[in-house]
C-alpha cells in the first residue's frame, strides 16, 4: 500500500514537531514534498507525505498522542490508498 497524506503547512509542522528522537517517522515525515495549488479559487498550501502502511500506522500513532486534528486526514489517505 501505498498512501499519500496532504496535511496543511501548519499541520506538517505541528506532526513534525510531535515526532519523538530515534523515531522512525523522521525519515518518513523527510520525504514529504511541498504543494501549492489552487482549486475553485482557493489556494491550497501544504505537503503530501508519501509512506507505506507501517509509516502511515507510525504517524497515526504520533498524531493521535499530539494533533488529533490530523489523524482523520491520515486515516483518510489509508483508506484510500486501501482501494
Amino acid at each position: 500500500m501505498k498512501a499519500f497524506i496532504k496535511l496543511s503547512s501548519r499541520e506538517y509542522e505541528k506532526l513534525r514537531r510531535g515526532i519523538p528522537d530515534g523515531s522512525r517517522a523522521h525519515e518518513t515525515i523527510q520525504r514529504a514534498t511541498r504543494i501549492d495549488y489552487s482549486l475553485e479559487g482557493v489556494l491550497f498550501e501544504g505537503y503530501t507525505i508519501p509512506c507505506d502502511d507501517d509509516d502511515a500506522r507510525v504517524l497515526l500513532e504520533i498524531a493521535r498522542e499530539g494533533c488529533p486534528e490530523i489523524v482523520p486526514k491520515i486515516q483518510e489517505a489509508m483508506r484510500l490508498a486501501k482501494t
